[in-house]
């Protein structure tokens, strides 16, 4: 799981160095990253679907402590997918510094 959701931000940054990097080369490439990135996104949604219907069958056998592991790393999954968003470039959090106090006025 944690290898395909790695492999999935891997992809969305060589897909944004396709786009906007300084090589005009690399531009032919972004077709086939993305086509790299609709595969492993539809693995990811594949698993989420197995393990969240494990996790059924798993409650219904009585299995509760099992089936909550099963329906967390479905949930894990659901959510780095919601994070990537599929969207064309990758989100890029910038460097977010709170001012600093100002010091005590003295007289």
């Amino acid at each position: 799981m944690h290898d395909r959701i790695a492999e999935l931000a891997g992809l969305r940054n060589e897909l944004a160095t396709c786009q906007n990097g300084p090589r005009e080369s690399r531009r032919e490439k972004a077709a086939e990253v993305q086509e790299q990135i609709d595969r492993v996104r539809g693995e990811l949604q594949e698993q989420a679907g197995v393990l969240e219907k494990r996790a059924e069958e798993l409650l219904a056998n009585g299995q509760d402590g099992t089936a909550g592991t099963a329906r967390e790393q479905a949930r894990a999954i659901r959510e780095a997918l919601d994070a990537d968003g599929g969207d064309e470039s990758p989100k890029r959090g910038g460097k977010r510094n709170t001012a600093a106090a100002k010091p005590p006025q003295t007289r």
